[in-house]
Parts: C-alpha cells; structure tokens; sequence
C-alpha cells in the first residue's frame, strides 16, 4: 500500500519533470496547438501539486491504490519516452496521460 509520502512525490515528480522540460519541448512545438497543450499540461500538473501538498493524500483504499499505480506507470512511461527521444507528439500525449492520472490519484487520495 503506498503512502502519503509517496503519493506526493509521484504529483511532485510529475510536475517537476514537465516544468524541467518546457522549455525544451517548446522550441520543438512545430504548432500554436502543440505548444498549448505543452503549457495546458504544466498548469494540469501545477494545480494538481499545489492541491496534493495542501491535502493530506491521507484516504486509503483500492481507488487510492489503483489511481497511485496509475500515475506511477505513467509518470515512468512519460520518463521512457523522453530517454528513448520520442517524437515531441507522443511526449505531449504521454504528459496529457500523466496530468489525467495525477489528477485522479490526487482527487481520490483527498478523499474527494
């Protein structure tokens, strides 16, 4: 069973990881609509940090559990497709995927 702790960090990995790389994958964008979603993602994982550091993350349960192994696959998946250098596409879908599960890990984790 994860904890709190490690809830936290998978949210706190995530967001960390894109803003570390935003800049980067923003002189890639070849496209308005690329380079959007880029800063939509950011701001998805922004949001979701900044609500997981003020809750606890504390509910415990098969959601919880499954909403954590979620996040972490795809905080890894998002890891491997930027050693392997990806096409800045599928980095972008890959991220979408990580903000979509950070969210959940964080609503069902606050007991929300």
């Amino acid at each position: 069973m994860s904890t709190p702790p490690e809830r936290l960090q998978v949210v706190h990995g995530a967001f960390s990881n894109a803003y570390q790389r935003r800049s980067q994958d923003l002189k890639e964008a070849k496209s308005t609509a690329q380079a959007d979603q880029i800063l939509d993602n950011l701001d998805e994982l922004e949001i979701a940090y900044l609500r997981a550091a003020r809750n606890a993350l504390d509910a415990n349960g098969t959601a919880v559990e499954e909403a954590f192994e979620a996040a972490d696959a795809a905080s890894k998946a998002v890891d491997e497709a930027y050693r392997r250098a990806k096409a800045l596409p599928e980095k972008i879908r890959l991220v979408t995927s990580v903000a979509q599960n950070v969210k959940q890990l964080v609503e069902k984790a606050s007991g929300a």
